[in-house]
């Protein structure tokens, strides 16, 4: 989040790419799951955790801190254009950065946003 607002700060137009910074995609999913339950599933309780014998949760402070609610970015910051997509597609991308830096409209096709 702090990252995020200094971006929106410093940035004329900001721009979100990808399922994850458009809805919270699958990171999202764990925001009904208390964040110290999630945490010890996958460090502790997990059927591939075989090396953590001392039972840790990483928690360097080198490390982000995990929140507990994972956030589409447009919940924190204004966010001027959406680029769809898991992943999205390069084309889209070239003709977003095409029309931005040309003073354009951006014009995002129908496709992009039906899955099929």
């Amino acid at each position: 989040i702090h990252v995020l607002k200094e971006f929106r700060k410093n940035c004329k137009i900001l721009v979100s790419v990808g399922e994850c910074a458009i809805t919270g995609g699958l990171p999202s999913m764990r925001n009904n799951i208390p964040l110290k339950e999630c945490l010890e599933e996958a460090y502790l309780h997990s059927p591939s955790v075989t090396a953590n014998e001392e039972n840790i949760i990483p928690n360097d402070p080198e490390l982000p801190i995990i929140l507990d609610k994972v956030f589409p970015c447009h919940e924190v910051v204004k966010i001027d254009y959406f680029l769809p997509g898991c992943p999205t597609r390069a084309d889209l991308i070239w003709e977003a950065l095409v029309s931005l830096l040309n003073g354009k409209a951006l014009n995002i096709p129908y496709t992009a946003f039906k899955f099929d």
